[in-house]
């Protein structure tokens, strides 16, 4: 038995990332959806279409037009406010609770998290990609908490049994005219979340919010205050940290106006960690090659028009250098494709090490990379690329059978005034490695207005 679990866990760890997050996908039954905003095209998988009661094939041809369809005509003008926030970088991640018809005519909730992953040349939003995940259960439980907010503390102990389902906490808050607060109830899941008793909270409040991360603390404060301004439910997501231990979770509570001027919310915290660790999973394969771990082209660009953004608000000058390998297929025609896939990742570790924490390296091509140098001028991207170039025509590849030596050819480009857009410094760059090509290789060559472009050829 325990051989047999042990080879069955060895085979699991021993998936690559993207089989290991189909299984945590499966487990967490998260739907999911990609979306280019300029085209329509959309895509989902399997378990999207599956909250809604149908499967994949049933909803063809899809498009983001199966989106309005389902989703409820009063949820579109919030889902698209909070969209335009955020792709005017207002907000983070796209976040919205919304309803969607279900197959049987019922309304199912949802909670839309997204991410814009990449824009275009011109800065326009391009691919968005997020997660839906079933809430019906939440918003159900969350309406009987409503239901029995009359009855106070004569009910409280059946919700405490609701509670125990869940991970999370019950719990009324209190504010005081004079600023004091308390905890007059919470349940026992409070404990499992702070790692304070209910005893506790109920004699000092301020043991919860030393438990909040401090860079959310004053958020939380915030959004209390709000709702006390407003008379507004409280909604807030933040992190707790418990003995060095982070979790997210998201709070939710109604207030109630009392006649003695006090404040008494009524509400629940859920623990939303796991959610939270699937959609950082997500952001990473969005934006991260797989085969090296450097990012990928479409982060790469994304940074670039933000780099772009910022130098033409007065910010400082930034350079690009791109390289290739000299003759990379003839590794992959001597020694096979796995010991060319081992070159581009050791690469990768070799070049990472040399970089700053703000600078971006990324794999944009089959074994063409680039890397993005903020607050650089032409002679410091000179002296990195040529210090690279050194570097990798003096490091041996362990290959299957002898060492691998090879060369790069680097082109570097710095900002300039007259770019119309972020790809314009890419263009450069390029003219500039490859007039490096044509030169004779294994060498750095600078972006001049008299290189002419350079006509690619097999093989480079």
């Amino acid at each position: 038995m325990t051989d047999r679990s042990t080879t069955e866990q060895s085979a699991y760890l021993g998936q690559d990332e993207a089989a290991r997050l189909k299984t945590i996908l499966e487990g967490t039954r998260a739907g999911t959806w990609e979306w280019n905003v300029q085209t329509g095209e959309t895509v989902f998988n399997e378990r999207w279409a599956q909250i809604i009661g149908y499967t994949l094939e049933e909803l063809q041809p899809i498009s983001i037009e199966t989106w309005l369809k389902f989703a409820h005509p009063d949820d579109l003008a919030e889902s698209e406010q909070r969209l335009q926030a955020h792709f005017r970088g207002e907000t983070d991640y796209y976040e919205c609770e919304a309803r969607m018809r279900h197959r049987n005519g019922h309304w199912v909730w949802v909670r839309d998290y997204g991410r814009l992953v990449s824009r275009t040349p011109e800065g326009d939003p391009e691919w968005v990609s997020g997660t839906h995940i079933d809430i019906s259960a939440a918003r159900q439980y969350q309406q009987q908490l409503e239901a029995v907010q009359a009855e106070q503390l004569e009910t409280i102990e059946r919700l405490e049994k609701m509670a125990a389902t869940i991970p999370g906490v019950i719990y009324q808050f209190e504010m005081q005219p004079d600023g004091f607060m308390s905890f007059p109830y919470a349940s026992a899941g409070i404990e499992r979340i702070y790692g304070v008793s209910p005893e506790q909270v109920r004699k000092d409040a301020s043991l919860i919010f030393d438990k909040i991360h401090p860079d959310d603390l004053q958020h939380v404060r915030d959004t209390i205050e709000a709702s006390r301004a407003s008379g507004g439910d409280w909604n807030c997501e933040y992190r707790v940290v418990v003995d060095g231990h982070v979790r997210w979770v998201f709070g939710q509570a109604r207030p109630e106006f009392r006649d003695s001027g006090s404040i008494l919310w009524h509400g629940a915290i859920l623990d939303i960690s796991a959610q939270k660790e699937l959609e950082e999973k997500l952001r990473q394969i969005a934006i991260t090659d797989e085969l090296t771990g450097a990012a990928n082209r479409r982060q790469f660009m994304e940074l670039l028009s933000r780099e772009y953004q910022r130098y033409r608000r007065n910010g400082p000058s930034y350079a690009v250098i791109l390289f290739d390998f000299d003759w990379f297929k003839q590794v992959n025609d001597r020694f096979g494709h796995n010991a060319g896939d081992m070159v581009l990742r050791e690469t990768t570790h070799l070049v990472q090490d040399s970089l700053r924490a703000s600078d971006t390296f990324a794999r944009i091509g089959g074994e063409e990379f680039a890397i993005l140098l903020p607050d650089s001028d032409q002679d410091s991207a000179h002296h990195l690329a040529e210090r690279l170039r050194q570097t990798l025509s003096e490091h041996s590849f362990e290959g299957p059978e002898q060492c691998i030596r090879g060369s790069i050819t680097c082109g570097i480009a710095v900002s300039c005034p007259q770019d119309g857009n972020a790809k314009e410094i890419m263009l450069r760059a390029d003219t500039a490695l490859y007039a490096g090509k044509a030169a004779g290789r294994n060498r750095v060559m600078v972006y001049d207005r008299n290189l002419a472009p350079a006509r690619r050829h097999a093989g480079d």
